[in-house]
């Protein structure tokens, strides 16, 4: 299952608290997602992960998986224009990483389209479940006989 990783590349979920958190710190501002948005639909057959990277550079963009954790990183080189008034979009480096539990890492692909990184994570197959085999018992009877003078007991008595 995808899930986004902390900073300590471990698997990750929003609180709640963490709205709350964010709207009794800044109540006058509106909310906007730190870093990149992203969206994971999950279909049979992978993990499908859209990343928006409006005006990024296809070079200024890396894809990595190392550890069993894929990294999205861009460098947003925005400068400001002369005569700008307001200045709200991000410079700088963004970075989101994702834990690849249960997915073909050599298999994985990526595209990249209109400011949206696509990455496709295929799934790893699951084994299917065995087929149910039946395992005979044998009768007393059907044991093999012991040579003449030997015991099937195998107690020690003193």
């Amino acid at each position: 299952m995808m899930y986004p990783m902390n900073r300590m590349n471990r698997p990750c979920h929003r609180m709640p608290e963490d709205a709350i958190l964010r709207m009794m710190m800044a109540p006058a501002m509106p909310p906007r997602p730190m870093g990149m948005r992203v969206d994971v639909q999950e279909t049979p057959d992978a993990y499908i992960l859209e990343a928006e990277l409006p005006g990024v550079k296809l070079a200024d963009i890396t894809l990595t998986a190392e550890d069993d954790v894929l990294t999205i990183a861009a460098e947003l080189n925005r400068r400001p224009r002369e005569g700008m008034r307001m200045h709200e979009r991000r410079t700088g480096r963004v970075e989101r990483r994702f834990s690849l539990e249960g997915v073909r890492q050599e298999e994985i692909t990526a595209a990249c389209a209109d400011g949206i990184l696509t990455v496709t994570l295929p799934k790893v197959k699951p084994e299917g479940a065995k087929a149910l085999r039946h395992i005979p018992i044998s009768a007393p009877e059907a044991a093999p006989a012991l040579p003449e003078g030997e015991s099937a007991n195998t107690d020690v008595t003193e």
